[in-house]
Protein backbone atom coordinates (compact mmCIF):
# COMPACT_ATOMS: atom_id res chain seq x y z
CA UNK A 1 0.00 0.00 0.00
CA UNK A 2 2.78 2.43 0.87
CA UNK A 3 4.63 1.69 -2.34
CA UNK A 4 1.49 2.49 -4.33
CA UNK A 5 1.06 5.77 -2.46
CA UNK A 6 4.67 6.77 -3.11
CA UNK A 7 4.05 6.37 -6.84
CA UNK A 8 0.56 7.88 -6.90
CA UNK A 9 1.05 10.99 -4.75
CA UNK A 10 3.62 12.73 -7.03
CA UNK A 11 1.57 11.89 -10.11
CA UNK A 12 -1.63 13.19 -8.50
CA UNK A 13 0.12 16.38 -7.35
CA UNK A 14 1.47 17.10 -10.84
CA UNK A 15 -1.89 16.32 -12.43
CA UNK A 16 -3.64 18.69 -10.01
CA UNK A 17 -1.10 21.43 -10.70
CA UNK A 18 -1.44 21.09 -14.47
CA UNK A 19 -5.24 20.93 -14.32
CA UNK A 20 -5.40 23.99 -12.09
CA UNK A 21 -3.10 25.89 -14.42
CA UNK A 22 -5.27 25.06 -17.43
CA UNK A 23 -8.44 26.09 -15.61
CA UNK A 24 -6.98 29.42 -14.48
CA UNK A 25 -5.63 30.07 -17.96
CA UNK A 26 -9.02 29.33 -19.54
CA UNK A 27 -10.79 31.63 -17.06
CA UNK A 28 -8.42 34.50 -17.77
CA UNK A 29 -8.93 34.32 -21.54
CA UNK A 30 -11.58 36.79 -22.78
CA UNK A 31 -14.58 35.39 -24.67
CA UNK A 32 -15.86 36.83 -27.93
CA UNK A 33 -19.46 36.56 -26.75
CA UNK A 34 -18.77 38.69 -23.67
CA UNK A 35 -20.60 42.02 -24.27
CA UNK A 36 -17.68 43.87 -22.67
CA UNK A 37 -15.08 42.37 -25.03
CA UNK A 38 -13.47 45.16 -27.11
CA UNK A 39 -16.60 47.28 -27.07
CA UNK A 40 -16.12 51.05 -27.50
CA UNK A 41 -18.95 51.75 -25.06
CA UNK A 42 -17.01 50.73 -21.93
CA UNK A 43 -13.63 51.65 -20.50
CA UNK A 44 -12.70 48.78 -18.24
CA UNK A 45 -10.72 45.54 -18.41
CA UNK A 46 -11.17 43.80 -21.75
CA UNK A 47 -13.16 46.63 -23.32
CA UNK A 48 -11.94 49.06 -25.98
CA UNK A 49 -13.21 52.42 -24.73
CA UNK A 50 -9.71 53.81 -24.22
CA UNK A 51 -8.80 53.10 -27.84
CA UNK A 52 -12.02 54.74 -29.09
CA UNK A 53 -11.32 57.82 -26.95
CA UNK A 54 -7.79 58.16 -28.34
CA UNK A 55 -9.10 57.91 -31.88
CA UNK A 56 -11.65 60.65 -31.23
CA UNK A 57 -8.90 62.84 -29.77
CA UNK A 58 -7.24 62.65 -33.19
CA UNK A 59 -10.39 63.84 -34.87
CA UNK A 60 -11.41 60.41 -36.12
CA UNK A 61 -15.09 59.54 -36.13
CA UNK A 62 -15.89 56.20 -34.46
CA UNK A 63 -19.22 54.67 -35.51
CA UNK A 64 -20.28 51.57 -33.60
CA UNK A 65 -22.43 48.99 -35.40
CA UNK A 66 -23.77 45.68 -34.11
CA UNK A 67 -23.90 43.61 -37.30
CA UNK A 68 -22.03 43.16 -40.55
CA UNK A 69 -25.03 44.24 -42.61
CA UNK A 70 -25.34 47.45 -40.61
CA UNK A 71 -21.67 48.13 -41.23
CA UNK A 72 -22.10 47.82 -44.99
CA UNK A 73 -25.11 50.14 -44.89
CA UNK A 74 -23.12 52.70 -42.90
CA UNK A 75 -19.87 52.71 -44.87
CA UNK A 76 -21.01 54.42 -48.07
CA UNK A 77 -18.69 54.91 -51.05
CA UNK A 78 -15.72 56.63 -49.42
CA UNK A 79 -12.65 54.70 -48.19
CA UNK A 80 -12.90 54.00 -44.50
CA UNK A 81 -11.40 51.83 -41.75
CA UNK A 82 -13.41 48.83 -40.58
CA UNK A 83 -12.47 47.37 -37.20
CA UNK A 84 -13.70 43.79 -36.65
CA UNK A 85 -13.19 43.05 -32.96
CA UNK A 86 -14.75 39.56 -33.15
CA UNK A 87 -14.04 38.10 -36.62
CA UNK A 88 -15.18 34.63 -35.55
CA UNK A 89 -18.71 35.99 -35.01
CA UNK A 90 -18.90 38.45 -37.90
CA UNK A 91 -19.90 37.61 -41.47
CA UNK A 92 -16.47 38.16 -43.04
CA UNK A 93 -17.35 37.18 -46.66
CA UNK A 94 -19.73 40.16 -46.91
CA UNK A 95 -16.89 42.54 -46.05
CA UNK A 96 -15.11 41.78 -49.30
CA UNK A 97 -17.29 44.44 -50.94
CA UNK A 98 -15.66 47.39 -49.14
CA UNK A 99 -14.95 50.59 -51.12
CA UNK A 100 -11.58 50.71 -52.86
CA UNK A 101 -8.81 51.99 -50.63
CA UNK A 102 -10.53 50.95 -47.39
CA UNK A 103 -8.66 49.24 -44.59
CA UNK A 104 -10.04 46.33 -42.55
CA UNK A 105 -8.45 45.32 -39.22
CA UNK A 106 -9.43 41.92 -37.73
CA UNK A 107 -8.43 40.91 -34.20
CA UNK A 108 -7.09 37.37 -33.75
CA UNK A 109 -9.19 35.53 -36.37
CA UNK A 110 -9.17 31.75 -36.01
CA UNK A 111 -8.34 29.25 -38.73
CA UNK A 112 -12.03 28.64 -39.43
CA UNK A 113 -12.72 32.37 -39.69
CA UNK A 114 -9.90 32.81 -42.21
CA UNK A 115 -11.11 29.85 -44.22
CA UNK A 116 -14.62 31.30 -44.29
CA UNK A 117 -13.40 34.76 -45.30
CA UNK A 118 -11.51 33.62 -48.39
CA UNK A 119 -8.52 35.81 -47.52
CA UNK A 120 -5.06 34.65 -48.67
CA UNK A 121 -4.01 33.89 -45.09
CA UNK A 122 -4.02 30.95 -42.70
CA UNK A 123 -3.03 30.28 -39.09
CA UNK A 124 0.57 29.15 -38.94
CA UNK A 125 0.90 28.46 -35.20
CA UNK A 126 -0.52 29.56 -31.86
CA UNK A 127 1.16 30.15 -28.51
CA UNK A 128 0.12 29.54 -24.92
CA UNK A 129 -0.03 33.26 -24.13
CA UNK A 130 0.69 36.60 -25.74
CA UNK A 131 4.33 37.66 -25.83
CA UNK A 132 6.05 40.92 -26.69
CA UNK A 133 8.21 40.96 -29.81
CA UNK A 134 9.90 43.42 -32.17
CA UNK A 135 8.28 44.35 -35.49
CA UNK A 136 11.02 42.83 -37.67
CA UNK A 137 9.67 44.56 -40.81
CA UNK A 138 9.66 47.89 -42.58
CA UNK A 139 6.04 48.91 -41.98
CA UNK A 140 6.04 52.51 -40.74
CA UNK A 141 3.26 51.94 -38.21
CA UNK A 142 4.88 48.81 -36.77
CA UNK A 143 8.38 50.33 -36.60
CA UNK A 144 6.95 53.49 -35.05
CA UNK A 145 5.17 51.49 -32.37
CA UNK A 146 8.17 49.28 -31.63
CA UNK A 147 7.81 46.15 -29.48
CA UNK A 148 4.17 45.24 -28.86
CA UNK A 149 2.21 42.39 -27.28
CA UNK A 150 0.74 40.81 -30.40
CA UNK A 151 2.45 37.44 -30.70
CA UNK A 152 -0.14 34.85 -29.73
CA UNK A 153 -1.38 33.67 -33.13
CA UNK A 154 1.00 33.68 -36.09
CA UNK A 155 -0.19 33.75 -39.68
CA UNK A 156 1.15 32.77 -43.08
CA UNK A 157 0.06 34.59 -46.25
CA UNK A 158 0.39 33.87 -49.95
CA UNK A 159 0.81 37.57 -50.68
CA UNK A 160 1.36 40.67 -48.64
CA UNK A 161 3.70 41.30 -45.72
CA UNK A 162 4.29 39.99 -42.21
CA UNK A 163 5.45 41.77 -39.06
CA UNK A 164 6.04 40.70 -35.47
CA UNK A 165 7.15 37.21 -36.56
CA UNK A 166 3.89 36.66 -38.43
CA UNK A 167 1.57 37.97 -35.69
CA UNK A 168 0.58 40.94 -37.87
CA UNK A 169 -0.19 40.25 -41.52
CA UNK A 170 -1.20 42.83 -44.15
CA UNK A 171 -2.41 41.86 -47.62
CA UNK A 172 -4.60 43.27 -50.42
CA UNK A 173 -8.09 41.90 -51.08
CA UNK A 174 -10.31 43.17 -53.91
CA UNK A 175 -8.97 46.72 -53.94
CA UNK A 176 -8.79 47.24 -50.18
CA UNK A 177 -6.29 46.25 -47.50
CA UNK A 178 -6.75 43.71 -44.70
CA UNK A 179 -4.64 43.53 -41.54
CA UNK A 180 -4.98 40.64 -39.10
CA UNK A 181 -3.53 41.02 -35.61
CA UNK A 182 -2.65 37.91 -33.62
CA UNK A 183 -3.73 39.14 -30.17
CA UNK A 184 -6.37 41.48 -28.71
CA UNK A 185 -3.95 42.92 -26.14
CA UNK A 186 -3.05 46.15 -28.04
CA UNK A 187 -6.77 47.07 -28.20
CA UNK A 188 -7.79 46.21 -24.62
CA UNK A 189 -8.18 48.86 -21.94
CA UNK A 190 -6.07 46.93 -19.44
CA UNK A 191 -3.22 46.33 -21.93
CA UNK A 192 -3.20 49.33 -24.24
CA UNK A 193 -0.76 51.33 -22.10
CA UNK A 194 1.88 48.56 -22.10
CA UNK A 195 4.87 48.55 -24.44
CA UNK A 196 3.98 49.91 -27.91
CA UNK A 197 0.39 48.63 -27.85
CA UNK A 198 -1.28 52.05 -27.96
CA UNK A 199 0.84 53.34 -30.84
CA UNK A 200 0.20 50.19 -32.87
CA UNK A 201 -3.56 50.06 -32.23
CA UNK A 202 -4.10 53.78 -32.91
CA UNK A 203 -1.85 53.65 -35.97
CA UNK A 204 -3.72 50.74 -37.52
CA UNK A 205 -7.11 52.42 -37.07
CA UNK A 206 -6.15 55.99 -37.98
CA UNK A 207 -5.41 55.60 -41.69
CA UNK A 208 -8.79 57.22 -42.49
CA UNK A 209 -10.83 59.87 -40.73
CA UNK A 210 -13.62 57.38 -39.96
CA UNK A 211 -13.71 54.01 -38.21
CA UNK A 212 -16.61 51.58 -38.47
CA UNK A 213 -16.38 49.56 -35.26
CA UNK A 214 -18.21 46.21 -35.69
CA UNK A 215 -19.18 45.28 -32.13
CA UNK A 216 -20.72 41.80 -32.58
CA UNK A 217 -21.03 39.36 -29.68
CA UNK A 218 -23.51 36.89 -31.15
CA UNK A 219 -23.07 34.81 -34.29
CA UNK A 220 -23.82 37.16 -37.17
CA UNK A 221 -26.18 35.75 -39.77
CA UNK A 222 -24.13 34.68 -42.83
CA UNK A 223 -24.77 36.04 -46.28
CA UNK A 224 -27.68 34.15 -47.97
CA UNK A 225 -26.09 33.45 -51.35
CA UNK A 226 -22.30 33.47 -51.36
CA UNK A 227 -20.77 34.12 -54.75
CA UNK A 228 -17.57 33.01 -56.34
CA UNK A 229 -15.87 36.09 -54.92
CA UNK A 230 -16.46 34.66 -51.48
CA UNK A 231 -14.84 31.30 -52.22
CA UNK A 232 -13.11 29.99 -49.07
CA UNK A 233 -10.19 28.72 -51.13
CA UNK A 234 -7.22 31.12 -50.92
CA UNK A 235 -6.08 32.63 -54.17
CA UNK A 236 -3.23 30.72 -55.87
CA UNK A 237 0.25 32.09 -55.64
CA UNK A 238 1.44 34.32 -58.46
CA UNK A 239 4.97 35.36 -59.34
CA UNK A 240 6.25 38.55 -57.76
CA UNK A 241 5.54 41.49 -60.10
CA UNK A 242 8.18 43.72 -61.50
CA UNK A 243 9.76 46.45 -59.43
CA UNK A 244 7.75 49.06 -61.33
CA UNK A 245 4.55 48.10 -59.47
CA UNK A 246 3.89 50.77 -56.93
CA UNK A 247 1.06 49.43 -54.73
CA UNK A 248 1.92 49.15 -51.05
CA UNK A 249 -0.40 46.97 -48.91
CA UNK A 250 -0.64 49.62 -46.19
CA UNK A 251 -1.50 52.50 -48.54
CA UNK A 252 -5.04 53.82 -48.69
CA UNK A 253 -5.28 53.99 -52.48
CA UNK A 254 -6.75 51.25 -54.67
CA UNK A 255 -4.61 48.38 -55.85
CA UNK A 256 -3.85 47.69 -59.46
CA UNK A 257 -4.52 44.13 -60.66
CA UNK A 258 -1.56 41.88 -60.07
CA UNK A 259 0.13 44.17 -57.57
CA UNK A 260 1.81 42.11 -54.82
CA UNK A 261 4.61 44.32 -53.56
CA UNK A 262 5.28 44.49 -49.86
CA UNK A 263 6.50 47.21 -47.51
CA UNK A 264 10.08 48.41 -47.78
CA UNK A 265 12.27 46.03 -45.88
CA UNK A 266 9.21 43.95 -44.95
CA UNK A 267 8.98 41.38 -47.75
CA UNK A 268 9.05 40.68 -51.44
CA UNK A 269 5.33 40.23 -52.00
CA UNK A 270 5.26 36.54 -51.12
CA UNK A 271 5.42 37.24 -47.42
CA UNK A 272 9.07 36.22 -47.28
CA UNK A 273 10.12 39.27 -45.33
CA UNK A 274 11.79 39.95 -42.07
CA UNK A 275 8.60 39.30 -40.17
CA UNK A 276 8.37 35.56 -40.83
CA UNK A 277 7.58 32.89 -43.40
CA UNK A 278 5.26 33.81 -46.21
CA UNK A 279 4.96 30.64 -48.25
CA UNK A 280 1.46 29.30 -47.65
CA UNK A 281 2.59 25.77 -48.62
CA UNK A 282 5.37 25.69 -46.06
CA UNK A 283 4.53 23.82 -42.91
CA UNK A 284 6.06 24.94 -39.67
CA UNK A 285 5.67 24.36 -35.99
CA UNK A 286 6.63 20.68 -36.11
CA UNK A 287 3.04 19.33 -36.31
CA UNK A 288 1.97 16.91 -39.06
CA UNK A 289 0.06 18.26 -42.04
CA UNK A 290 -3.24 17.08 -40.62
CA UNK A 291 -6.11 19.55 -40.03
CA UNK A 292 -7.19 17.74 -36.88
CA UNK A 293 -3.70 17.75 -35.36
CA UNK A 294 -2.88 21.30 -36.43
CA UNK A 295 -6.10 22.64 -34.86
CA UNK A 296 -5.56 21.01 -31.47
CA UNK A 297 -5.20 23.61 -28.70
CA UNK A 298 -1.53 24.09 -27.75
CA UNK A 299 -2.49 23.65 -24.09
CA UNK A 300 -3.86 20.18 -24.80
CA UNK A 301 -0.76 19.14 -26.73
CA UNK A 302 1.50 20.48 -23.96
CA UNK A 303 -0.53 18.66 -21.29
CA UNK A 304 -0.37 15.35 -23.13
CA UNK A 305 3.39 15.69 -23.57
CA UNK A 306 3.87 16.50 -19.87
CA UNK A 307 1.70 13.55 -18.80
CA UNK A 308 3.67 11.24 -21.09
CA UNK A 309 6.95 12.46 -19.58
CA UNK A 310 5.58 11.99 -16.06
CA UNK A 311 4.50 8.43 -16.81
CA UNK A 312 7.87 7.70 -18.38
CA UNK A 313 9.70 9.05 -15.33
CA UNK A 314 7.53 6.96 -12.98
CA UNK A 315 8.12 3.87 -15.11
CA UNK A 316 11.88 4.39 -15.04
CA UNK A 317 11.83 4.96 -11.28
CA UNK A 318 9.75 1.84 -10.61
CA UNK A 319 11.44 -0.42 -13.15
CA UNK A 320 13.72 -3.25 -12.13
CA UNK A 321 17.40 -2.62 -12.59
CA UNK A 322 18.98 -4.61 -15.38
CA UNK A 323 21.68 -7.18 -14.67
CA UNK A 324 22.36 -9.66 -11.89
CA UNK A 325 22.80 -8.52 -8.29
CA UNK A 326 26.37 -7.54 -7.45
CA UNK A 327 27.81 -8.28 -4.01
CA UNK A 328 29.40 -5.23 -2.45
CA UNK A 329 31.25 -4.97 0.85
CA UNK A 330 29.37 -3.28 3.65
CA UNK A 331 30.62 0.24 4.41
CA UNK A 332 30.98 -0.72 8.06
CA UNK A 333 31.01 -3.87 10.14
CA UNK A 334 27.56 -4.96 11.22
CA UNK A 335 26.92 -7.71 13.77
CA UNK A 336 25.59 -10.87 12.17
CA UNK A 337 22.47 -10.82 14.33
CA UNK A 338 21.53 -7.31 13.16
CA UNK A 339 22.14 -8.25 9.53
CA UNK A 340 19.94 -11.32 9.90
CA UNK A 341 17.16 -9.32 11.55
CA UNK A 342 17.37 -6.61 8.89
CA UNK A 343 17.08 -9.11 6.07
CA UNK A 344 14.26 -10.88 7.86
CA UNK A 345 12.27 -7.63 8.21
CA UNK A 346 12.77 -6.89 4.50
CA UNK A 347 11.45 -10.34 3.56
CA UNK A 348 8.60 -9.93 6.00
CA UNK A 349 7.60 -6.55 4.56
CA UNK A 350 7.67 -8.00 1.04
CA UNK A 351 5.70 -11.10 2.17
CA UNK A 352 8.40 -13.22 0.53
CA UNK A 353 7.62 -16.50 2.31
CA UNK A 354 8.82 -18.66 -0.57
CA UNK A 355 12.24 -17.00 -1.00
CA UNK A 356 12.71 -16.96 2.79
CA UNK A 357 12.13 -20.71 3.03
CA UNK A 358 14.39 -21.37 0.05
CA UNK A 359 17.23 -19.57 1.84
CA UNK A 360 16.69 -21.69 4.96
CA UNK A 361 16.53 -24.91 2.92
CA UNK A 362 19.69 -24.03 1.02
CA UNK A 363 21.54 -23.40 4.26
CA UNK A 364 20.24 -26.66 5.78
CA UNK A 365 21.15 -28.64 2.66
CA UNK A 366 24.69 -27.18 2.75
CA UNK A 367 25.16 -28.22 6.38
CA UNK A 368 23.80 -31.69 5.75
CA UNK A 369 25.95 -32.41 2.68
CA UNK A 370 29.04 -31.11 4.48
CA UNK A 371 28.40 -33.24 7.55
CA UNK A 372 27.63 -36.37 5.47
CA UNK A 373 30.60 -35.79 3.09
CA UNK A 374 28.34 -35.57 0.07
CA UNK A 375 28.75 -33.37 -3.02
CA UNK A 376 27.00 -29.95 -2.81
CA UNK A 377 24.50 -30.92 -5.49
CA UNK A 378 23.35 -34.10 -3.70
CA UNK A 379 19.58 -34.58 -3.79
CA UNK A 380 17.22 -35.34 -0.95
CA UNK A 381 17.29 -39.13 -1.60
CA UNK A 382 21.08 -39.30 -1.18
CA UNK A 383 20.92 -37.23 1.99
CA UNK A 384 18.21 -39.47 3.45
CA UNK A 385 20.14 -42.67 2.55
CA UNK A 386 23.39 -41.51 4.19
CA UNK A 387 21.56 -40.11 7.21
CA UNK A 388 19.54 -43.28 7.69
CA UNK A 389 16.20 -41.46 7.52
CA UNK A 390 13.07 -42.12 5.44
CA UNK A 391 13.35 -40.58 1.97
CA UNK A 392 9.82 -39.22 2.03
CA UNK A 393 10.45 -37.52 5.36
CA UNK A 394 13.59 -35.75 4.13
CA UNK A 395 12.02 -34.88 0.77
CA UNK A 396 8.97 -33.27 2.39
CA UNK A 397 11.24 -31.09 4.50
CA UNK A 398 13.84 -30.10 1.84
CA UNK A 399 11.57 -30.07 -1.25
CA UNK A 400 8.13 -29.32 0.15
CA UNK A 401 5.52 -26.87 -1.10
CA UNK A 402 5.81 -23.10 -0.74
CA UNK A 403 4.18 -21.87 2.48
CA UNK A 404 1.01 -19.84 2.08
CA UNK A 405 0.96 -18.27 5.53
CA UNK A 406 3.34 -17.22 8.26
CA UNK A 407 2.32 -20.23 10.35
CA UNK A 408 3.30 -22.60 7.51
CA UNK A 409 6.64 -20.82 7.18
CA UNK A 410 7.36 -21.17 10.92
CA UNK A 411 6.41 -24.85 10.86
CA UNK A 412 8.67 -25.53 7.87
CA UNK A 413 11.56 -23.70 9.55
CA UNK A 414 11.14 -25.74 12.75
CA UNK A 415 11.20 -29.00 10.76
CA UNK A 416 14.38 -27.90 8.97
CA UNK A 417 16.05 -27.04 12.25
CA UNK A 418 15.03 -30.41 13.75
CA UNK A 419 16.33 -32.32 10.68
CA UNK A 420 19.71 -30.61 10.81
CA UNK A 421 19.98 -31.17 14.54
CA UNK A 422 19.09 -34.89 14.25
CA UNK A 423 21.65 -35.47 11.50
CA UNK A 424 24.55 -33.36 12.76
CA UNK A 425 24.24 -34.14 16.49
CA UNK A 426 26.38 -37.18 17.37
CA UNK A 427 24.59 -40.06 19.13
CA UNK A 428 25.11 -40.27 22.90
CA UNK A 429 27.87 -42.57 24.15
CA UNK A 430 27.07 -45.86 25.88
CA UNK A 431 26.19 -45.41 29.49
CA UNK A 432 25.15 -41.73 28.93
CA UNK A 433 21.60 -40.77 29.43
CA UNK A 434 19.97 -38.98 26.53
Amino acid sequence: MRRWLRAAIPFAALTTLITGTLIVHAIEQPDDDDPAYLTPQQTDGISGGTLAARLRERGITVDRVTSTGQALDTIGDDPTTVFVATPDLADLPRLRGLPAGSHLVAVDPSASALLRSGWPAEVDRTHWSTTVTDPGCGDEIATGAGPAAVRKTEYAVTRGALCYHGALATFPVDGHTVTVVGSPDPFRDDRITEHGNAALAVGLLSRHDRVIWIDVHDRDRPSPTPTAAYSPTPAPRTPTPAATDSYQPWQTGPAEPGDRSGPPGGGNGDGEGDGGPGDGDQQSGGLPDDPLVRNLPPALVTTLILLALILLALAVAAARRLGTPVAEPLPSKVPANETMLGHARLYQRARARGPSLQILRAHARRRLTTHLALPPHADSEQIATHAGLPVRYVRDILDGDTPTSNADLVEAAVLLQRLVRDVTTPPPAEGEQS
